[in-house]
């Protein structure tokens, strides 16, 4: 006897590390996933689409389940002070039956007008 299991949807852990400290972990960054971006480039400044968003844990983690296999963009942010914001990006090369995993490190600042 022969089952058909259907396929589990894609899934993502994210991980935010602080370059400018040690690499450690970041708490409370601002993870947000992205479709659409201009040209499929990573610009900080420009988002597409945004298909989630989360804030990391403790352990500078969050954990996504997603609809469909795709490529989307995914861009942290920590703001450090008034004006003041790290930021950094990765890219998600999401399949199914998968836990894709990627680390996007806080290394440049972003000021705010």
């Amino acid at each position: 006897m022969y089952s058909c299991k259907d396929p589990e949807p894609p899934k993502a852990t994210i991980k935010v590390l602080n370059r400018f400290d040690k690499n450690r972990p970041v708490a409370s960054a601002v993870v947000t996933v992205f479709a659409n971006a201009p040209m499929g480039k990573v610009d900080p400044t420009i988002d597409g689409d945004i298909v989630k968003t989360a804030v990391t844990d403790g352990s500078g983690r969050v954990d996504f389940t997603f609809e469909a296999v795709s490529i989307l963009s995914v861009k942290a942010e920590l703001a450090v002070s008034p004006g003041d914001t790290l930021f950094g990006v990765g890219v998600l090369r999401l399949q199914e039956d998968e836990v894709y995993e990627e680390t996007v490190y806080l290394s440049e600042h972003k000021s705010q007008l």
